[in-house]
């Protein structure tokens, strides 16, 4: 497994397990396995992040709300 896989593998695990209710609704910027930034707009976070850490793998992801349902 190559690095950035590793890094990818992380980071989903991350948000897999991790407790992101208080970001319900957003959209959040995973980097390094934590959350680096959150916000409504996916492009905004997704550059902060980026901006943030300009030489890491940033993983965008929307943190379902309690209604939603996912098949």
């Amino acid at each position: 497994m190559s690095e950035v896989e590793e890094i990818k593998d992380k980071n989903y695990e991350f948000y897999i397990n991790a407790d992101l209710s208080e970001y319900a609704g957003k959209w959040i910027a995973i980097v390094d396995g934590k959350v680096a930034a959150s916000g409504d707009r996916a492009d905004e976070v997704y550059d902060k992040a980026k901006g943030m850490y300009p030489n890491k793998e940033v993983m965008l992801a929307k943190v379902p709300t309690a209604d939603t349902l996912i098949l």
